[in-house]
């Protein structure tokens, strides 16, 4: 049976969590059972799927902390809906505030936050809050600093002690001199927590501290000084969170500013410093930019061993969750302008358009969201953004994703990804007529190098997986992956005609041919679904091995 300080200590944190969500005002009633305790919680019927999602987190953490209860959430009646929430048109002020604030937050860092956290199905928060180490991997705009800020937020609300390093700040920099200027923000920190704790201590750090700003105001930083400093380091690390009684977060964000072959190197430097302390590492990256461990000599983080993969991709493999997800997050970014729902200036197919232009990414959701509706405010009379809104808002995107892609390609000095763009683009639109396309299991393993480009499409958001696995109807034990263009490739002021592409209608995806009357084919069953991706053409790695240049169609016209 629960107390009564601890039922007080949960309902704080109900409320908490749901106004951190965006869900102020709320109606909570609690039911106090011999066993358990009840939070009911009733919201908007627009609020609903955002709602749920905060319970299931609330269930989670109130029985980590030994509570017994659990939040349950319902719709209000139609009645108790606020009139404060306006349903109105894109013509409307608040569809520009929309617009304008869809820009404005796509984007998230340390000091400014998700507008409202969704927290995502996998619940990856509760993840990223443990005392692990972990490796966060996700495409451009998947949420990865969102859930580093996020976990921040959080650790430091239960007592715990932070840093934050975004490694783009140090990209013009070497790898041991990123590592030092890592090293100064943890000693920052340090200097604060073990203040009036330890004389003796906080006059260790002062001297390293020292020790670490002569290093920087040298024009390069000699290994031996790096390496020298990991075991001082380490031990000042383990007392002062051993003296404050509290763990030490480390977020290191956009890893993959640092060249890959060095990579290795700075973690192991970074885990040098944290190894047998109460401080962890929380570290975000694009996958294929990125190598977190090296075998020979042994350097960085090994996955499983050292280190846990948390993956943020919400791919279009399962639309309906994706589009759950995008729905709530858009919803609550429409609550905060004073509208209803996203379905005050959005038509249900411009929303089903969304998820599959953005294809599940959640910045390229708000970005493209936000470009609708400017292109809906152009037209005369219109009531809502509709799908060409949304398909000529994925063409003007098309310029920033490419800009994008030669960013991390003169990164990396791997121009052989745009080569590969433009071979893919050419084989799926002007040689085949389809959006989408088959690569064969057992390609991607003969040809890792050809495979390694695919996956940076990807990455970038200029593919998207659509199904992982996809067995051949003729062949047993013959699979293949699926992707799908980015709309951005192919969509401007309309679709190009006579293509085979993919939509998403009424919770399924769907088979269409552009400029013809042919009748949609809908995956509304797994095996319907299975033929629809069937039906794409395979594409052949040895085309991007060499350089773009398209070999024979040994089926011409399959």
């Amino acid at each position: 049976m629960n107390d009564g300080s601890s039922t007080q200590a949960a309902e704080d944190e109900v409320r908490r969590r749901f106004a951190d969500h965006g869900l102020s005002g709320l109606d909570l009633r609690i039911r106090e059972y011999p066993e358990e305790t009840i939070f009911i919680v009733r919201v908007a019927d627009v609020e609903y799927d955002r709602a749920v999602l905060v319970g299931n987190e609330l269930d989670r953490l109130l029985a980590a902390k030994g509570f017994s209860g659990f939040v349950t959430v319902r719709k209000k009646d139609s009645r108790d809906i606020t009139h404060l929430l306006q349903d109105v048109g894109v013509a409307d002020q608040k569809a520009t505030d929309l617009a304008n604030l869809l820009e404005a937050r796509s984007r998230t860092s340390e000091i400014q936050p998700s507008l409202t956290y969704i927290p995502d199905a996998a619940n990856n928060l509760s993840a990223i809050v443990e005392a692990r180490h972990h490796l966060v991997f996700g495409r451009r705009g998947a949420g990865k600093t969102a859930l580093l800020v996020e976990g921040k937020r959080v650790v430091e609300g239960q007592g715990h002690a932070t840093v934050w390093a975004n490694i783009q700040t140090y990209r013009h920099e070497g790898s041991y001199r990123t590592f030092i200027w890592i090293a100064k923000a943890i000693l920052d920190r340090l200097t604060v927590l073990s203040k009036s704790r330890s004389q003796q201590l906080g006059a260790e750090i002062a001297g390293l501290d020292a020790e670490i700003d002569k290093a920087l105001a040298q024009p390069a930083v000699e290994h031996q000084i790096a390496e020298r400093l990991v075991p001082k380091l380490q031990r000042v690390v383990r007392r002062a969170v051993d003296t404050a009684a509290c763990k030490l977060y480390i977020f290191l964000d956009d890893l993959h500013y640092v060249s890959r072959t060095d990579q290795p190197l700075l973690l192991d430097l970074v885990h040098g410093i944290v190894r047998d302390a109460d401080a962890w590492l929380k570290i975000a990256s694009i996958r294929h930019l990125s190598r977190w461990y090296q075998a020979t000599p042994p350097l960085g983080l090994q996955s499983g061993h050292d280190a846990a993969h948390i993956d943020l991709d919400l791919t279009l493999e399962s639309p309906t969750d994706a589009k759950r997800f995008l729905d709530a997050m858009l919803d609550s970014y429409a609550a905060h302008v004073g509208l209803k729902s996203a379905r005050s200036v959005f038509s249900e197919d411009a929303l089903n358009r969304l998820v599959l232009a953005a294809g599940a990414v959640p910045r390229d959701h708000l970005v493209l969201s936000a470009g609708a509706i400017r292109q809906a405010k152009r037209r005369a009379n219109a009531r809502q953004a509709g799908v060409q809104d949304v398909n000529r808002s994925a063409g003007d995107q098309s310029k920033v994703k490419v800009a994008e892609l030669e960013d991390d390609a003169a990164a990396e000095g791997a121009g052989k990804i745009l080569e590969a763009l433009n071979t893919v683009r050419a084989f799926c639109l002007d040689d085949k007529k389809y959006t989408y396309c088959k690569v064969d299991f057992h390609d991607k393993e003969t040809r890792p190098e050809e495979y390694a480009l695919v996956q940076g499409l990807l990455d970038v958001r200029i593919l998207h997986l659509i199904s992982p696995s996809l067995s051949d109807k003729h062949q047993a034990g013959r699979r293949a992956e699926v992707f799908m263009l980015d709309l951005s490739q192919f969509s401007g002021q309309r679709l190009k005609k006579y293509l085979h592409v993919l939509d998403f209608v009424g919770g399924h995806i769907v088979l269409k041919r552009t400029s013809t009357t042919e009748p949609a084919k809908v995956g509304n069953t797994p095996r319907k679904l299975q033929e629809i991706l069937r039906r794409g053409p395979e594409f052949s790695l040895d085309r991007l091995s060499l350089g773009g240049a398209a070999v024979p169609d040994p089926f011409p016209g399959a």
